[in-house]
């Protein structure tokens, strides 16, 4: 498990965003900025919830976040 998070951005602009499950969060694209605070402030929490819960609680935050979003 990575002892610290790091996140790179990478640009021509294809959108997404991949955890390598290392702490390394690659963010594609030219996105705005309120989606970039939102991206880092989501996979942020991802990594607190595996160092503090595990894996299985870490995923289980996407989960969640669908379950509010269809409601």
């Amino acid at each position: 498990m990575a002892k610290f998070l790091e996140f790179v951005f990478q640009f021509p602009p294809v959108h997404g965003v991949f955890d390598t499950g290392f702490g390394i969060v690659y963010v594609f694209g030219e996105l705005h900025e309120n989606e970039i605070e939102d991206i880092l402030a989501h996979e942020t929490l991802h990594y607190a919830l595996l160092r503090v819960a595990g894996k299985k609680a870490s995923l289980k935050l996407d989960r969640i976040y669908t379950h509010i979003v269809s409601d």
